[in-house]
């Protein structure tokens, strides 16, 4: 059995290639091209792969994958805290990898399903869109503040069709062009919205999020797909740890510190459980969660108080998921 360490680069894959011994046979330098790392695994018969998370790690990942052989994405912050060395350079992170793996130290990262991975790409990218599209909307809302122009009574919302019909009538080039680019956006957000509706429907976990006050088709999406498979996950901590929402802790001694949320995780996950607080708490108000969040807000401030409650909302979800139970309103 070989044990093989790819760092992954845009242009290049590092490989360093050991033996059962833990010697070195090669140490190479490959283009990260689809030819190119085929004509590399040809030359293998038993082999393990293990790569880092980073951002092209995908496309090597299903190519070696697609080849039969056994790969692990390696926890790019987890192997730092295994491993460190006064000498950093590419051929010796390659060294590193195959080492973890063939003493069998690699803290994994997850790997969902092909179709998972794309489907995720799909929620992420309509989720940039969006961002995109309010973007564009404040623009159009400080070009008219700019001007003190003001939307008529009669226009009961921002962005209605007759709004930006009114919008239009007021022959401002710089409005004209970013609502351009809204209605763009738009459309494709609804092509992706369309896409997304039928994986909605056969997605059972989505369908148990969705059930929670405050999160939609799209969130519930969102969730069950930075999620996947719940019962990877030991407790519901392990899961708030996983979304960054748990507070940082740093000890001394006798004295223990706990700090602000480590931020680390999925970032997607934390945004949309933190935006579907604020919807919860203002259509649901009898719930424990409305409860905790206004007492909170009371004693921290709804920033502190926003964040403990995504914190307890995912908890819910969690035994949700794990009970296969949709969400009761309890007060």
């Amino acid at each position: 059995m070989l044990y093989v360490g790819l760092d992954v680069h845009k242009e290049f894959c590092q490989a360093s290639v050991l033996d059962e011994n833990g010697e070195e046979r090669s140490n190479i330098k490959i283009p990260t091209r689809k030819e190119e790392l085929e004509s590399f695994l040809s030359g293998f018969d038993e082999a393990k792969f293990v790569l880092e998370s980073t951002g092209v790690w995908e496309f090597v990942y299903e190519i070696v994958e697609s080849k039969g052989f056994e790969v692990v994405l390696a926890h790019p912050m987890k192997v730092k805290a295994i491993s460190s060395a006064k000498i950093k350079t590419d051929k010796v992170d390659a060294r590193t990898l195959a080492q973890l793996l063939r003493m069998d130290m690699i803290p994994a990262s997850h790997v969902p399903e092909k179709h998972v991975r794309d489907l995720r790409g799909l929620v992420r990218h309509r989720k940039a869109l969006v961002e995109k599209s309010t973007s564009f909307k404040n623009r159009v809302k400080a070009e008219l503040l700019r001007r003190g122009i003001r939307r008529p009574e009669a226009l009961k919302t921002s962005w209605s069709g007759r709004s930006i019909e009114w919008m239009r009538t007021l022959g401002i080039s710089v409005v004209n062009s970013n609502l351009d680019v809204i209605e763009a956006l738009q459309v494709q957000i609804k092509s992706v919205n369309d896409q997304l509706i039928p994986e909605y429907w056969k997605n059972e976990n989505a369908m148990i999020i969705s059930s929670m006050p405050g999160i939609g088709y799209y969130g519930a999406m969102l969730i069950a797909l930075e999620i996947d498979d719940v019962h990877r996950f030991a407790s519901a901590q392990q899961l708030c740890s996983y979304a960054g929402l748990v507070p940082s802790v740093h000890q001394s001694s006798t004295v223990t510190y706990h700090g602000p949320i480590t931020k680390q995780g999925s970032r997607h996950l934390r945004w949309i459980l933190t935006e579907a607080v604020l919807i919860h708490v203002a259509n649901e108000p009898d719930s424990k969660l409305t409860d905790f969040f206004r007492r909170l807000t009371k004693k921290k401030g709804k920033q502190v108080a926003t964040v403990a409650t995504a914190r307890k909302m995912l908890t819910v979800l969690y035994w949700m998921l794990i009970k296969k139970e949709e969400f009761k309103v309890t007060g």
